[in-house]
């Protein structure tokens, strides 16, 4: 009897299994050699196992799997105002099929998260290239899609992959980008509009979350879901208020001194925690559709 995904316990149970009918090319997807392949390919079977019900749910009638891998998608400034945040709530499972990408936020446990979103071969521009740990896609509409920290031999198949598939493209193909998903449904969805139009889910809206992060910082935070990062940016701007702007205004109020350097602790406070968290809590709200309690 044939292993199958579920019951499979080691990637070689599964290079053998080749039925046309399966969405999955084991053979293409488990391939990696030489030193430390084997854990990248269990590392890989982990995360199949975890996406597989989305996945399944996703593939268009007889679209086929032809590789799998995993990274972060984060820019350079979420990093360097978000430091390790940027890296927990950016992960993404890249499922590299024979008509898209389909790119799948997941959690440390590698299990499907809201974000769902799709990169069609011909929204490509320019073959994928990798330097610095990093895989860069140049899309037509003159954005780019940057993941980080995807398995070194992982790059080049990638790479390979999407070479091959750009050749099968025409030149005059129209100037797609990512085009996010239903997280229910799995639909695209157009813009950001405030629910599915092929079923009842309701979305949340990225520019209310940078409102209640310029109202408070880690609000819009909590409004996503993303509960940790929001409770530490609450605690860290409450210290900020106590530590910054509080000490002078109560040696104005008590010593009868000037309140100018009280009111500009508190601008500054209220611009660089509060300005400076909407802005990217806004943009990461905008970074695909997170959809609204049911």
């Amino acid at each position: 009897m044939e292993a199958t995904l579920d019951s499979a316990m080691d990637p070689k149970d599964l290079v053998s299994v080749s039925d046309a009918n399966l969405p999955y090319r084991f053979d293409q997807i488990f391939r990696a050699e030489g030193f430390g392949a084997k854990r990248l390919e269990k590392n890989r079977l982990k995360l199949m196992k975890a996406i597989d019900p989305v996945v399944q749910r996703l593939l268009a009638d007889g679209e086929r799997v032809q590789f799998v891998t995993w990274g972060t998608e984060y820019s350079l400034i979420e990093h360097l105002i978000m430091g390790v945040w940027a890296f927990l709530i950016n992960r993404r499972a890249l499922v590299l099929t024979d008509r898209r990408i389909l790119l799948l936020q997941i959690d440390s446990r590698q299990r499907a998260l809201d974000l769902k979103a799709q990169l069609r071969y011909q929204a490509i521009e320019k073959r994928a290239r990798h330097a610095f740990g990093q895989v860069i896609f140049l899309l037509r509409n003159r954005k780019k899609l940057v993941i980080n920290g995807m398995p070194g031999r992982d790059r080049k198949v990638v790479k390979a992959f999407v070479e091959e598939k750009l050749a099968e493209t025409r030149a005059d193909a129209p100037a797609l980008g990512i085009e996010n998903l239903c997280p229910r449904c799995g639909h695209r969805v157009r813009g950001f509009p405030e629910r599915c139009n092929q079923c009842p889910q309701a979305f949340k809206s990225g520019r209310r979350a940078g409102w209640l992060s310029l109202a408070f910082p880690g609000l819009g935070d909590l409004y996503l879901g993303h509960r940790w990062l929001g409770t530490f940016e609450i605690l860290g701007t409450l210290v900020a208020w106590f530590v910054v702007p509080l000490p002078f205004a109560w040696a104005a109020f008590t010593e009868g001194s000037s309140w100018a350097i009280p009111a500009t602790a508190a601008g500054l406070v209220f611009t660089f925690a509060h300005g400076l968290d909407a802005w990217i809590t806004r943009r990461v709200g905008l970074k695909g559709i997170y959809p609204a309690d049911p």
